[in-house]
């Protein structure tokens, strides 16, 4: 079965640190399958110890990971994800220049790929509002100027 995708939503992980790895197991951990976002973009604190100890890993930054297989609906923003991909920018309210540079490549390619018109914040959904999410903490009619 081909999922009829029409809307990436972009998140944010309210962590200064992360991965995929440490993303499915948290999200094991609430019950789902697997991680819930189709790609997560690092920034240079991959795990904890490196945002604790101050010792960034500059390799890691922009770094696109992919998380569950697009093919399967995510498990990022309730009621609404059978027809969405979920990308998530780790960080809480910051974010690297390699980050922006590595959404604006992901959105192009997967726009173009699946013929995707809409790239939402997660914050713009109801289910997000009652939940009184704010992530990605970023103006979206901006960063939507941004991505073009």
């Amino acid at each position: 079965m081909t999922r009829k995708i029409d809307t990436i939503v972009i998140h944010c992980s309210a962590t200064e640190y992360g991965s995929r790895s440490l993303f499915k197991r948290w999200h094991k951990k609430r019950g789902w399958d697997d991680v819930g976002y189709h790609f997560i973009i690092t920034n240079a604190y991959p795990r904890k110890k490196y945002w604790y100890n101050m010792t960034p890993d500059f390799s890691a930054d922009g770094r696109v990971e992919k998380g569950r297989p697009v093919e399967i609906a995510g498990a990022h923003v309730k009621l609404h994800n059978e027809n969405t991909i979920g990308i998530c920018l780790v960080g809480d309210r910051t974010f690297t220049a390699k980050q922006f540079n590595s959404l604006r490549r992901l959105v192009k390619r997967l726009t173009s790929e699946y013929g995707i018109k809409a790239v939402r914040g997660h914050y713009e959904y109801d289910t997000a509002k009652e939940q009184g999410k704010t992530c990605p903490n970023i103006d979206m009619d901006y960063l939507r100027k941004l991505l073009k």
